[in-house]
């Protein structure tokens, strides 16, 4: 019997005028972890970058990245900063049937349309981006120990 690695989809705004390069880094470093623990990880900006592939055409992201979140296990889901496109990936993966995992910001001011999304097992409320990635470690863990068992509720 093959073992397929867990994977998971990493969702965060792309489009922001705050800091941008942090939250892409941020992304980047959510995808690392991810890779550590054994998972297989898809950075939408490594393909799809807005600002490094601004000539790929709007349609052509759209059904990459549906499908990326079709075959995954988990999305995990910086909701920090209001963004269309997250929003739209999380409920996408409420329908495909896929976890996912929110993070944002203790101060964050987040839709509670989306906090109240069933697809959401998890909240992680951190401090910083080195906070974030210091609970989400935990979560992973323990999500990794009871396999896809729907823990609700905030880190």
């Amino acid at each position: 019997m093959k073992l397929t690695r867990t994977r998971v989809y990493v969702s965060g705004p792309l489009t922001s005028k705050n800091n941008l390069a942090a939250l892409k880094t941020f992304y980047e470093r959510i995808g690392r972890l991810c890779e550590r623990k054994g998972m297989e990880a898809y950075i939408p900006h490594d393909f799809t970058d807005p600002t490094l592939h601004p000539d790929i055409e709007p349609k052509v992201v759209y059904r990459q990245d549906v499908q990326q979140i079709a075959k995954s296990d988990l999305v995990i889901a910086y909701v920090g900063l209001p963004s269309h496109g997250v929003g739209a990936e999380i409920e996408r993966a409420y329908h495909e049937k896929v976890d996912v995992i929110v993070l944002y910001e203790r101060n964050a001011r987040v839709s509670r349309f989306i906090r109240g999304c069933p697809a959401i097992v998890k909240e992680v409320v951190f401090s910083d981006f080195a906070d974030a990635l210091e609970k989400l470690d935990s979560v992973l863990d323990q999500r990794l120990g009871k396999s896809h068992s729907a823990d609700r509720g905030r880190a």
